[in-house]
């Protein structure tokens, strides 16, 4: 089964001319349709001979289409980067009749536009990135953390952890106990890797007029100039926050960044803002988010993840960028030019959106940006669905088909499913082993958080409409899910404030439930195969809010069944999914600390009383209730020495991890309820000493000390890889000679 290609318009915004300007030669009959301008609507044939067309529009889409003989079809289609050259901007579009042939060159549009100073057009690639890079490939001039998984990870390397607690100090204090089911949006982490503010310098443009050497103030007040500009450092705000290790961090970016896998973001809306800096962001501090904004508009992404995006600025929105956002020591005409966020739309996501880039800073006329989305946000990778079978998987994780037939009275889809490498458990644990890029790796894990749930009926083309009905697994009673799903069309992308249309639940929709009688239920609109509809996501049936169907962890069963346009239940068109669902909190701790007789507490201090090495008593605790504990480890750290070599003399376990076994009949591992030692509460006692055999070095009369416990779980959304680090507990200590 495939769904239809990723054949969509091309976005396009502001006053173009659109010519034909090659045909390949025997073509298919070719044409192109302008839609949404306010000039220039309409379709036109696709020859040489064909006038240029003027278009204006603050958005609008150019489709092209070719005749096999049996009607108009959409084309595949892609932009190239833009070139300027003579005071125009060109963008070439190249169509295909197939998916192909490599040479895209059935029909060929060059789109023209004169080059002005209230004019911006930005271009690029959009691509995602695993979860192994911590930090944004897209934005070398400073690290950028996109989400809260690589704040974890990148807070356990010391050099990390240095330099944004430099400039985040607030965000290394305290980090949430374990994965949250529905998290707000990550406030975004923007490091300087040049320079010493936490913002980076601000570029200028110096405009050379063509007519002579004008001025750029006489040229902002002209309505169309031909010009060309070049960007210059300009001195930059200085910053109240101290220097980092700027090398170090760099050297741990260079490393990674070969190792950041990519692919592009197909089909996909993008949303562009201009955003103004706070009045802290403008004293030199931190990024924060919280500026004012002003949308731009929407584009979307081509076939291989490029979009073209163009915006205009007047001449009193640059007085207004003067006015609220030129920083001490900012030049005038650095003020003016526009910082610009760009935003991944999924309307189903707070907010409308699931990325939000750091700004760029000062973008000139003529800027390429590409923008990189981590994998939790890019959403499933398009790909052809799978099997017979109608539910494809769970964000990025494949479930594969039933591995047999359902029991008597059970529906299709009961059990235990397999494929594509990954393998799902009766009760929905989940092992994911497949290596395509983007497929989380996770040993029977659970489920947690918002789950894009997807689904194909490709096979049953007269499906109109489908319905989902969920009920805690093994039950009898079947509940109708009802969470409200929508999707963009893609000829209101550009409408100002548009989000997406209802796909469901849809009133007043009469279906035989059951095989019964008409009557009205909650349906959704098969959208999967509707070229009305954006293409990316088509076949997500539902974003699945797994907390309300599972209070308390368990498995729970999920069952879409597909029906006509009449209401009439689709033979075959039906499948089953469970899924263990724990979204609960995991119990961890570091319950005391004491060394002999002697006590901690707030402010723990231990006297050594002459020995060089006696044990340091630590009770401790570390257990997941469902018993989808990763791991949890006990360490030492020592002043600013960082690791130090510890020995546990029991009766407890320093460290405890799940093993993996059978793929489908699955392990588990609590923590350290597991451990023999453990007393009533789940918590165990060790005596640590140090490995060198003393505490102190001769002639260190005292040292600060950090019980650290890490800790790690087995859950996933579809995106995250399942082990999910919860971050790590400290007990800080000091201990002194005598």
């Amino acid at each position: 089964m495939t769904l239809e290609g990723n054949n969509m318009p091309i976005n396009m915004q502001g006053e173009w001319a659109v010519s034909v300007s090659f045909r390949e030669f025997a073509s298919q009959p070719q044409r192109f349709i302008i839609s949404g301008a306010d000039t220039g609507n309409g379709t036109y044939d696709g020859v040489t001979a064909t006038p240029a067309v003027h278009v204006t529009g603050a958005a609008w889409a150019i489709t092209v289409q070719h005749n096999p003989g049996t009607g108009w079809v959409t084309s595949h289609d892609q932009i190239t980067f833009p070139t300027r050259s003579g005071g125009n901007y060109n963008v070439i579009i190249q169509a295909n009749d197939d998916d192909i042939d490599p040479t895209f060159d059935d029909l060929t549009l060059t789109c023209t536009t004169p080059v002005t100073l209230f004019d911006y057009l930005i271009y690029g690639n959009a691509s995602h990135y695993n979860d192994y890079c911590i930090f944004n490939p897209c934005s070398l001039i400073y690290l950028a953390i996109d989400t809260q998984g690589a704040l974890v990870r990148a807070l356990q390397n010391p050099t990390l952890k240095a330099a944004i607690q430099a400039v985040y100090p607030d965000r290394v204090k305290a980090l949430p106990p374990g994965p949250i089911p529905d998290p707000p949006p990550f406030k975004k982490i923007v490091l300087p890797l040049r320079g010493q503010n936490a913002i980076p310098t601000q570029i200028a443009q110096v405009f050379d007029a063509a007519a002579g050497s004008a001025s750029v103030a006489r040229a902002v007040t002209t309505p169309s100039i031909n010009a060309s500009a070049a960007s210059v450092a300009l001195s930059s705000t200085t910053s109240a926050i101290g220097r980092i290790d700027q090398l170090a961090v760099s050297g741990i970016v260079d490393h990674l960044f070969g190792r950041c896998q990519s692919g592009p973001l197909a089909g996909r809306v993008l949303r562009f803002l201009q955003y103004d800096r706070t009045n802290a962001e403008l004293a030199g501090g931190a990024y924060t988010g919280t500026g004012a904004r002003e949308t731009l508009g929407v584009t979307t992404t081509d076939r291989n993840g490029n979009y073209l995006f163009r915006f205009k600025r007047s001449f009193a929105q640059y007085v207004h960028e003067a006015n609220v956002d030129i920083a001490p020591g900012d030049a005038f005409f650095t003020a003016i030019l526009p910082d610009v966020i760009a935003q991944l739309l999924d309307p189903m996501r707070p907010g409308g959106y699931c990325y939000e880039s750091a700004p760029f800073w000062n973008v000139p006329f003529f800027e390429q940006i590409n923008i990189c989305v981590p994998d939790e946000c890019a959403g499933r990778i398009p790909t052809a669905c799978q099997g017979s079978n109608a539910i494809q998987s769970i964000g990025n994780i494949f479930i594969g088909p039933p591995t047999g037939p359902p029991p008597a009275g059970q529906p299709i889809g009961y059990g235990a499913r397999v494929g594509l490498s990954n393998s799902l458990g009766a009760e929905g644990r989940i092992t994911a082993r497949n290596t395509v890029l983007g497929t989380p790796q996770a040993r029977c894990a659970a489920w947690f958080g918002l789950l894009d749930f997807f689904a194909c009926f490709l096979d049953h083309p007269n499906v109109a409409y489908y319905t989902i009905r969920q009920r805690p697994h093994l039950t009898t009673s079947w509940h109708f899910f009802t969470e409200t799903y929508i999707h963009p069309q893609i000829a209101k992308v550009a409408i100002p404030g548009y989000s997406g249309d209802l796909v469901g639940p849809q009133l007043g929709v009469n279906l035989q439930i059951d095989g019964g009688p008409l009557q009205l239920a909650p349906a959704y609109l098969n959208i999967e195969n509707d070229p009305a509809w954006v293409f990316t996501h088509r076949d997500r049936k539902a974003v699945i809010t797994s907390s309300t169907y599972a209070p308390t962890p368990g498995p729970v069963d999920f069952r879409i069944e597909g029906y006509t346009a009449a209401g009439a239940k689709v033979a075959g068109a039906e499948d089953m999914v469970t899924l263990y669902i724990d979204d609960g909190p995991t119990d961890y701790g570091i319950n005391s600390v004491s060394m002999q007789l002697q006590t901690g507490g707030d402010c723990a201090l231990f006297n050594l009383g002459g020995l060089l090495n006696p044990p340091l008593t630590v009770k401790f605790h570390a257990n997941q209730p469902e018993r989808f504990m990763n791991a949890y480890a006990l360490s030492v750290r020592k002043g600013n020495i960082g690791g130090f070599g510890i020995v546990g003399g029991g009766p407890g376990q320093l460290s405890g991890a799940y093993v993996h076994g059978d793929d489908l009949l699955c392990s588990s591992f609590e923590g350290t309820f597991d451990d023999p030692a453990v007393d009533g509460s789940g918590a165990v006692t060790v005596d640590v000493t140090a490995a060198s055999g003393r505490w102190l070095d001769p002639g260190q009369p005292f040292c600060t000390f950090a019980v650290n416990l890490d800790c790690s779980v087995r859950m996933t959304n579809g995106y995250n890889d399942a082990v999910y680090s919860l971050g790590t507990l400290l007990y800080l200590l000091g201990i002194q000679a005598s």
